[in-house]
């Protein structure tokens, strides 16, 4: 995994934090928001607010923030990426990745949202922000039940290259975004390794949305 300095998350986390803030009107709590943002156990009791989840092998925290009703979290398995070929680093890379984001929309908001979500999640994952590391050698759109919805999942199958390294190894990206309830869920699935594309369906058939207190009625 790429050697991200603490300020680097950090500005990741207030530019993703800054459009969810102008979207919903709350600018005044960004800073405070994001004060516990990479807390491991309270990132992860963010991500099961927004949906139900199992990786297998075990989760832990990576990311999460609570906006007022507008919620982001990012979680990593326990395991990691394993080989001969697989170099040694300080930050191992874990094999499947998630990123969840629900956020309260409204017909003038949505496409605003869709956008940022674009710009700021332009790589191969939160995690792995280096452009062209993924190798796309298949996609492909799906229409499968997600968040009680018959919505299109992107599938991506290819090559992710290891940071500072020539070798490649397989990867798989799954994107689903549907609006249920008021909101706008927004889920990104990335598994890496021989185990890729089991991983990556094992965990997508456990997916299944919370509604947001703020939002049922």
């Amino acid at each position: 995994m790429p050697q991200y300095s603490v300020s680097i998350w950090e500005t990741i986390g207030i530019a993703a934090g800054a459009v969810l803030l102008t979207a919903i009107g709350l600018a005044g709590l960004g800073v405070k928001a994001l004060n516990n943002a990479f807390h491991p156990g309270r990132s992860e009791a963010i991500a099961r607010s927004i949906l139900t989840y199992s990786i297998p092998g075990g989760s832990q925290g990576v990311f999460g923030t609570n906006l007022g009703g507008a919620r982001v979290a990012v979680v990593t398995s326990n395991t990691i990426l394993q080989g001969d070929t697989i170099p040694v680093t300080d930050d191992p890379l874990p094999t499947v990745e998630l990123l969840v984001a629900q956020i309260p929309v409204s017909q003038e908001t949505l496409e605003i949202e869709r956008e940022a979500t674009s710009e700021f999640f332009s790589g191969f994952s939160f995690s792995y922000q280096v452009q062209g590391a993924f190798e796309v050698e298949q996609s492909q759109t799906e229409y499968r039940e997600f968040c009680g919805a018959i919505a299109p999942v992107t599938i991506q199958t290819g090559k992710l290259t290891l940071p500072e390294q020539a070798a490649q190894v397989p990867a798989m990206k799954y994107e689903m975004n549907v609006d249920r309830n008021q909101s706008n869920y927004i889920t990104i699935l990335v598994t890496i390794g021989q185990d890729a594309e089991r991983n990556a369906e094992a965990v997508f058939q456990t997916l299944e949305c919370i509604p947001s207190p703020y939002n049922v009625g």
